[in-house]
């Protein structure tokens, strides 16, 4: 799969996901939802393997040198011992971790995609994508601000509606981004 199409594929479910998280959050059920996201235990074990799976395939795909005697034998094994261990040695807020692993992991090939783009438009996956690795970094090492936030999201139905607008903006803006993605510099 080329770049651009990984990246369209990936601005295509940024925009879906922003804007299905949006629209949930306008719905009354959300509140309990919401709150007990970060301690979701079968969705932090899925998504910390998601995590795992795709940074093996990221170092698969674009081998980094120091890591060079890490062949592909020793990543998948290297996956199939993290999988477990993660479950085991960060069980607390796993699913706070895992979304924050996950909010760090999509940016880049997004970003190194569309940096040859000449429309404007690539600047908004790129504005979001970074915003998106910042806080995927604070919630990694700080996992109790996911919880802060979803208890606060939780507690105030106007915080929700707030969250849920920027979330339909940001999903918007995602999906016209992704209309105007795929003139290449040069072509």
């Amino acid at each position: 799969m080329s770049g651009l199409l990984l990246a369209r594929v990936l601005v295509a479910a940024l925009a879906a996901a922003l804007v299905g998280l949006g629209l949930f959050l306008l719905t009354g059920a959300s509140a309990r939802a919401v709150r007990a996201l970060p301690r979701a235990r079968a969705l932090g074990m899925a998504l910390s393997a998601l995590c795992w799976v795709w940074v093996a395939a990221e170092l698969l795909a674009h081998p980094i040198d120091f890591l060079a005697f890490l062949t592909p034998a020793r990543i998948v094994v290297g996956t199939v011992v993290c999988v477990p261990l993660t479950w085991v040695l960060l069980s607390n807020l796993l699913c706070a971790r895992a979304v924050g692993g996950l909010l760090m992991l999509w940016p880049m090939p997004v970003i190194l995609a569309v940096r040859d783009q000449v429309t404007l438009w690539r600047l908004a996956p790129v504005s979001i994508g970074y915003l998106s690795l910042t806080f995927g970094m604070f919630v990694v090492f700080y996992p109790w601000i996911l919880r802060v936030a979803c208890d606060r999201l939780a507690d105030g139905p106007s915080a929700r509606k707030a969250a849920a607008l920027a979330f339909l903006a940001m999903g918007a803006l995602s999906a016209c981004a992704l209309c105007a993605l795929g003139k290449v510099v040069g072509e």
